[in-house]
């Protein structure tokens, strides 16, 4: 059965994207019967390509507002549903069939959650959902000129099962320009929770701890931050003053985060890390179970300083622990065995 008017409309914004567009606007075929494109300024054939495939392409000038230029591709879009998708993302591991007979014909929420897979260097993967499937009576929009956001507050939303896998960042020097882009975009914003939010995040990848943790500071501080975007800030914040040895940063983030009342992994860890160091530096001090202790009681634990730090070495990633096979002799990991 022909349909007098699209079912669902892929929206996309994209600039100078001929190398990864064909592999997305392959993947759509059969689940998108529109493709809608705002051109921010390619000089190369992705417009070519994108017309190629019968996209509807608006040309635009980039005007450092992602939020802007997603919501002019809804703005262009006609179809029922709405999918917001990138250049870099293609759909995978999804009924194609199956997702189209349901979103034309039950009565789902109005706001849809995508699985995102996003690929790093190294072979690594994190999956996350993100509202990127909605109706158009929902008349949803983005918000923020980075790090955009649907302004969805208390929408009623349900589980898709589209999948869309991301390569964006599996390439460091990709990534790094990104996140280049993206902090000039976040330090031109006003002061604020998500302008702090998305500074710290690009600074992080970039390595600028100094930016990083004077962010992270002014959003934790924030009574107008949400408290998720407040344990976000001493997340980010306890990374940089861990990845460069600012111990006294890394424990105002622990203590802060540990005042919100999060029970994460990330703050978890970085507790970890901060305890860890504190022995080290305490049996460097002190000295451990093979010198002369100073305390004027015994020692209760056997303590080793060389394994303090071998262990820490295995917390930060440097050291790899070696399973050896059951039954197999010789020590079972790549520490050094205490005396």
């Amino acid at each position: 059965m022909t349909r007098t008017t699209p079912l669902l409309s892929a929206c996309m914004i994209v600039r100078n994207e001929e190398a990864n567009l064909p592999r997305c606007l392959l993947s759509l075929r059969g689940l998108a019967d529109e493709l809608v494109i705002v051109d921010t300024g390619s000089t190369d054939r992705t417009i070519e390509i994108a017309e190629s495939f019968g996209a509807k392409v608006l040309r635009e000038t980039w005007r450092n507002d992602f939020s802007l230029h997603r919501n002019q591709s809804l703005d262009l879009a006609t179809g029922r549903w709405r999918l917001v998708i990138d250049a870099d993302e293609e759909v995978t591991e999804t009924a194609i069939e199956q997702t189209v007979w349901h979103l034309e014909h039950d009565d789902l929420p109005p706001l849809m959650m995508v699985r995102v897979i996003m690929d790093y260097p190294d072979g690594k993967r994190v999956a996350m959902l993100a509202p990127r499937l909605m109706q158009a009576h929902a008349n949803v929009r983005y918000v923020h000129p980075i790090h955009e956001q649907l302004d969805i507050s208390d929408m009623q939303a349900g589980l898709s099962n589209v999948r869309l896998l991301h390569h964006g960042y599996c390439s460091p020097a990709a990534l790094t320009a990104k996140e280049r882009r993206n902090l000039a975009v976040a330090e031109a914003m006003p002061d604020g929770p998500h302008a702090w939010h998305c500074r710290a995040r690009s600074a992080l990848t970039l390595g600028e701890w100094d930016k990083v943790v004077a962010s992270c500071r002014s959003l934790v501080q924030s009574a107008e931050a949400s408290v998720v975007l407040r344990l976000e800030g001493c997340v980010l914040g306890g990374m940089a003053a861990c990845l460069s040895e600012r111990d006294e940063d890394l424990a105002f983030m622990v203590e802060t985060g540990r005042g919100l009342g999060e029970d994460t992994p990330d703050l978890r860890y970085l507790e970890l890390v901060h305890a860890a160091r504190r022995y080290k530096a305490c049996l460097e001090e002190q000295g451990d179970s093979t010198d002369s202790p100073t305390f004027l009681r015994p020692w209760s634990f056997w303590h080793d300083s060389r394994l303090a730090s071998a262990v820490l070495d295995v917390i930060l990633g440097k050291r790899k622990v070696v399973e050896r096979p059951a039954g197999s002799e010789g020590e079972t990991s790549s520490l050094p065995a205490g005396r």
